[in-house]
């Protein structure tokens, strides 16, 4: 099985999308700091994860 999955997610200060990888395999939620791919400003992501899933994910400015 695969244990990253790549997602978009939008920069909530410039609002483009972007992919990032998510390690999916422990269950329960993760919060992580991405820069974004294009502004370069960082953003909170919290991802909740289950059995190898990507279940829900919550962006917001850092």
């Amino acid at each position: 099985m695969d244990w990253l999955e790549e997602v978009m997610i939008q920069c909530p200060q410039c609002g483009e999308e972007f992919a990032i990888q998510i390690e999916t395999a422990v269950d329960g939620t993760v919060e992580l700091i991405e820069d974004c791919a294009v502004c370069c400003r960082p953003a909170l992501v919290r991802v909740k994860t289950s059995r190898g899933e990507v279940m829900g994910i919550d962006v917001e400015a850092a």
